[in-house]
């Protein structure tokens, strides 16, 4: 449904009831009721859709209700200024309304630089200190370490390392996502291989249980961005999961995966917004990570037409992937 259709609607509703009771709603409330339709697209729409909304409703009122009525002829110059009124009034809610979201916009983009910051002063300095720790234990030649001491110390500074990059990774895509430069590379998808070759990046101490529908077809998208994307759902699910169930199948819209963890569950009030970025659950406290993972699954989603859904009923945690058969290009 076109934006602007809703307060046509209204403007028509509205013109209807004040005709059946023009008799005892008087010319002044009359006029009144003919700028809720006006204020509604002041609230909602830009200012050209204002303006447009506006005409409508004053050509309408002086149409219907001004004397003489049912033409556009006005005798009293007195309601030339009411007409002018009537979408100045509208304009001006529109500007301010505009004002608002702009400020409100500023607001979250300052709030979420704030969250940035400090997750990632957080979250970087964890890594780096042990990564400066161990190597500083490397270094002092007074320590004498033998060979799994020196080995303990290169894990950790290896762990440190792919923390710091799966962070950076994450940041970079969720930067180069929202550009709104990034060209869809489509071609021919086979999600039995992607899931494989997701499957196959996450670091998991358990096997996943696959269910996947014999019958699935493939689909078009970007292979490296949907691989991603599974990535992304399928490590959130390890990291906070002690099982993980993966299943795959076609719907009338495309092909829908559905990965679902138990053990660490988000409040049922809280999942639903588990995407959103730097989101940071209840259930993720003491936990290495600044909330962009499923975020960037979200946007990659987006990108293809598709979405991200996240739910929990209290005994497991489920993250829904729907994609098109044909992704946008």
């Amino acid at each position: 449904m076109y934006p602007i259709i809703p307060p046509f609607l209204l403007l028509i509703a509205l013109a209807l009831i004040s005709k059946l009771f023009s008799e005892e709603l008087q010319l002044v409330n009359i006029g009144m009721i003919h700028l809720l339709p006006i204020l509604y697209a002041a609230m909602r729409l830009g200012r050209r859709d204002t303006l447009i909304v506006s005409v409508a409703s004053v050509l309408t009122f002086n149409f219907f209700f001004i004397p003489p009525t049912f033409t556009f002829t006005v005798h009293d110059l007195r309601y030339i200024f009411s007409f002018v009124i009537m979408i100045v009034v509208g304009q001006i809610v529109s500007w301010l309304s505009a004002q608002a979201a702009i400020a409100k916009e500023l607001e979250t983009s300052e709030r979420l630089q704030e969250t940035l910051l400090g997750s990632l002063s957080h979250e970087l300095r964890t890594p780096l200190a042990a990564i400066m720790g161990a190597s500083s234990g490397l270094l002092t030649e007074e320590l004498d370490l033998n060979s799994e001491d020196k080995k303990e110390l290169y894990y950790t500074i290896d762990q440190g390392a792919h923390r710091m990059r799966r962070l950076i990774d994450n940041l970079l895509d969720t930067a180069r996502l929202q550009s709104g430069m990034f060209k869809l590379k489509i071609q021919e998808c086979d999600i039995r291989e992607l899931l494989g070759s997701a499957l196959s990046k996450t670091e998991h101490t358990f096997p996943a249980k696959l269910t996947i529908n014999e019958e699935i077809t493939s689909i078009q998208g970007d292979a490296v961005l949907i691989e991603q994307a599974l990535f992304n759902l399928l490590e959130n699910a390890f990291k906070y999961g002690d099982t993980v169930n993966v299943s795959a199948e076609q719907n009338p819209v495309g092909i829908l995966i559905r990965i679902c963890n138990t053990g660490s569950i988000p409040p049922k009030n809280e999942a639903s917004m588990a995407w959103k970025p730097f989101s940071r659950l209840s259930n993720v406290r003491g936990e290495e990570g600044i909330g962009l993972g499923l975020y960037v699954a979200y946007r990659i989603a987006k990108m293809h037409a598709g979405s991200v859904e996240t739910m929990s009923d209290g005994v497991q945690f489920c993250a829904t992937l729907q994609l098109p058969y044909r992704g946008e290009g």
